[in-house]
């Protein structure tokens, strides 16, 4: 058989695509993948549906031929999500982001097709939030709950996906405990008359449970514990206000004399800096040893390592069954790590507490 001329044989690879534009495939969406989806199509009775979902375009999220992503998604699952939930994207851009949706691990939470639960989530809310948050389970097992705690009403002082404001709070304190909290003449009086309706409530009492009626927190400073305020405060003026008699610093000394004496070794930086002793120590009353604002790393962690663009903060955190304290000193050294001694011993100590070894 002879070739076609070439002028023919350019004429067909024209003709070809052309034809095939030509004749558009109307595929009947949900039905034709249900035929293999048989167990999705059950989600469509659930009460809580994805939009779309419900719509029958399975195509706005999935490829139905192929894709580099799970599930043929069209694109990286934290992206597709975003790519209609605009304000989760502007969440988490605030300071505060929570850390499973700013990986894009939506599906942590939230079902995407359909749910028993409000927002599509995956189990209850405060069942679904101890299975990254443990504590929740011992907060609950404690003889006075918060009461928006036993109910799952985790939203009503955090935000799911990203917040102003640090712990994923919807709004600072003492704003947030105002919300419910009346600050009336009972709130005064039951604070021997002090005006603190501008002070952080979480530093007396803990905003999930604990043993203490009012929810006060366990490890109380003694003039706190004995309700003097006047030791720290002084009588307070007229109007109630209740600052403090000194600087900070000064203040802690006049009880705490042996801190002074770091002040002589030649890295004391922390007891030099703004607010000095309150940027670790709560003065009033904590759940953690020595007045310590929070866990030891905890609070360590809050400045240390914490410069952009560093890896995260847990790849630090390699001794793990030691305190910083164990090869630390916080108020001063003669070295500049703070290290109790520069002596070989205390490298000699170190694998025989690592909890992995």
């Amino acid at each position: 058989m002879s070739r076609p001329p070439k002028a023919l044989g350019a004429w067909l690879v024209l003709l070809l695509p052309h034809a095939l534009i030509a004749q558009p495939v109307t595929v009947d969406e949900p039905a034709v993948c249900f035929e293999c989806h048989s167990d999705i199509a059950a989600d469509a009775s659930k009460k809580h549906v994805h939009t779309a979902f419900e719509d029958g375009k399975c195509s706005t999220c999935h490829n139905p031929h192929a894709a580099k992503h799970a599930a043929l998604l069209d694109t990286d699952k934290g992206e597709l999500c975003l790519s209609c939930h605009d304000g989760v994207r502007d969440e988490l851009q605030l300071s505060s982001p929570h850390v499973p949706a700013l990986r894009g691990e939506c599906s942590e939470c939230h079902d995407p097709h359909a749910s028993a639960f409000p927002d599509q989530l995956n189990k209850r809310p405060v069942v679904l939030c101890q299975d990254c948050h443990s504590p929740v389970q011992e907060w609950l097992a404690r003889p006075v709950v918060h009461d928006p705690l036993p109910k799952g009403d985790c939203l009503s002082c955090h935000v799911a996906h990203g917040s102003g404001v640090s712990g994923l709070l919807q709004k600072t304190v003492p704003s947030l405990c105002f919300d419910c909290h009346k600050s009336d003449q009972a709130f005064t009086t039951a604070h021997r008359g002090r005006d603190i309706r501008g002070a952080d409530c979480t530093a007396c009492h803990d905003p999930h449970s604990g043993s203490l009626t009012g929810l006060l927190r366990e490890n109380q400073h003694s003039p706190f514990a004995a309700g003097d305020c006047e030791r720290c405060h002084g009588s307070g003026g007229d109007d109630g206000s209740f600052a403090i008699q000194a600087d900070v610093k000064t203040l802690c000394i006049e009880c705490h004399r042996g801190v002074e004496s770091f002040e002589e070794t030649k890295f004391h930086g922390h007891l030099t800096q703004g607010e000095s002793c309150l940027n670790c120590h709560n003065p009033h009353a904590s759940n953690a040893g020595s007045l310590l604002a929070a866990e030891q790393q905890v609070v360590c962690m809050r400045c240390h390592f914490n410069e952009p663009g560093r890896k995260p903060k847990s790849e630090y955190l390699t001794h793990d069954a030691m305190e910083c304290s164990n090869c630390h000193t916080a108020h001063g050294a003669e070295n500049s790590k703070y290290l109790v001694t520069t002596d070989v011993d205390l490298w000699r100590t170190e694998p025989r507490t690592r909890s992995t070894w």
